[in-house]
């Protein structure tokens, strides 16, 4: 069985605190490395822009991964990094990367619901 997930919105909605926190527990990532980072992802602003003469007024970003650069999808494998365990801890093979997920479980014939069970329970 093959089950392709895709989040949506998933580069915008990465919690920055979270990020920079599993960044220095659970990656190693510390000092130097690890301010750049918090520096790349804070004080970030948009606006909306209609026309020339209408321009929203500015809000902080508190989410996210600016867009336009490699980091993008280089920084979502680290915040997702709980969803590889869960679907381990599950038995099943997967691949990520950044916001697209493949699950893999195989079944013999006749085993065909368990597998289903499995994959319903992940």
């Amino acid at each position: 069985m093959l089950v392709l997930l895709d989040l949506s919105a998933a580069f915008d909605t990465i919690g920055q605190d979270c990020l920079l926190d599993r960044l220095q527990t659970q990656f190693g990532i510390k000092g130097v490395a690890l301010i750049w980072l918090s520096s790349y992802m804070s004080e970030r602003s948009q606006a909306v822009q209609i026309n020339p003469t209408s321009v929203s007024s500015s809000t902080c970003l508190q989410f996210g991964v600016p867009q336009g650069s490699v980091l993008r999808p280089v920084l979502f494998t680290p915040y997702t990094a709980p969803l590889s365990d869960i679907i381990k801890a599950h038995g099943m093979v997967f691949h990520l990367y950044a916001n697209d997920t493949q699950l893999y479980i195989s079944a013999k014939p006749g085993e065909e619901l368990s597998t289903t069970s499995s994959m319903n329970t992940c």
